[in-house]
């Protein structure tokens, strides 16, 4: 399926049925040139990567070689192998997360406001036919470094220093993960 839907866009922007690039480097997707797309569908697209964009209400991605501890999360179907974490303002994580489901997941560092939207923006992606592990939306998320997207049997890396003391949330957003417990807390003291 998502080799299809690679293809499809791929052979659309081929033949110029797409009117700009599927994603603009480093600032998330060029909603309107998503097939489908109206107007005010492409404004609220844009004022949610721009929220999204946003990661300052809870850190700020980082390097590995400042990280002061590593966490590591599987995830497996509907369920993450934790359901809290806690760290000190000013740390920095290396967490590693591995998809030992049988099915794609994802593992999103945020706050309350900043997971609704990116369950709203990973809902509006899903149902407009983009696979959540594809490399478009793997790079519509690199910029603010609080996301990584597993597909079956992957492990890959979020280093994340959490700045502010508060409690924040980590969370799969593809639709209906959430929803259905595939999240926990993150209490930053």
């Amino acid at each position: 399926m998502k080799h299809a839907i690679r293809k499809s866009l791929l052979m659309a922007a081929a033949f110029g049925l797409l009117t700009g690039p599927v994603i603009a480097a480093g600032t998330g997707h060029d909603h309107g040139s998503m097939p489908g797309m109206t107007g005010d569908m492409t404004d609220m697209m844009g004022e949610m990567d721009r929220q999204m964009a946003d990661t300052s209400a809870f850190g700020h991605k980082d390097s590995a070689a400042k990280a002061t501890r590593t966490v590591e999360i599987e995830a497996s179907d509907i369920k993450f192998d934790t359901a809290g974490l806690t760290f000190e303002a000013g740390e920095t994580v290396r967490f590693v997360v591995v998809n030992n489901g049988e099915q794609p997941h994802e593992f999103t560092i945020g706050d309350a406001d900043y997971q609704e939207t990116a369950r709203r923006m990973m809902t509006h992606m899903t149902e407009m036919g983009m696979d959540p592990v594809a490399p478009e939306h793997a790079a519509m998320h690199a910029p603010a470094g609080n996301t990584v997207t597993l597909d079956i049997g992957e492990t890959k890396e979020i280093v994340w220093t959490f700045t502010k003391a508060g409690t924040f949330e980590f969370s799969c957003n593809i639709p209906g993960h959430s929803e259905v417990g595939m999240k926990g807390t993150i209490a930053v003291n």
